[in-house]
């Protein structure tokens, strides 16, 4: 059982380290890349990543909401939840109404609201 056990480690261990070195590579400069795509994958301005992120609240899927510096898996999760039930958000205000962002302090959710858009 301890051969079992010993086995399952090395691979998770393997896996976490191979995507670790994978997020690294992701931030290197390709000189071959066209310049749009190396501004849009360049993580050393964050402020540059709160301006530039804009994505649709009501037609973005999960992967592109996670994007969105701030929300968790689960809010997106409600977010998308929420969408399916209520239907296209009207005004950004109403992610209030959305499961894990009713208690939100306003600063926080100002920030949200501003890498978001409706169209």
């Amino acid at each position: 059982m301890s051969l079992y056990r010993t086995l399952i480690a090395a691979v998770a261990a393997m896996s976490l380290t191979s995507v670790a070195f994978a997020a690294d590579d992701v931030t290197t400069t390709d000189t071959s890349a066209p310049a749009a795509q190396v501004a849009s994958t360049d993580q050393a301005t964050p402020a540059a990543d709160t301006q530039d992120i804009k994505v649709n609240l009501n037609t973005a899927t999960a992967k592109e909401l996670m994007k969105i510096k701030g929300l968790s898996a689960a809010k997106v999760k409600a977010i998308v939840a929420y969408r399916k039930k209520h239907g296209d958000f009207k005004a950004l205000e109403d992610l209030k109404q959305v499961k894990g962002f009713k208690k939100m302090n306003d600063d926080t959710m100002k920030k949200i609201q501003d890498q978001l858009t409706l169209g």
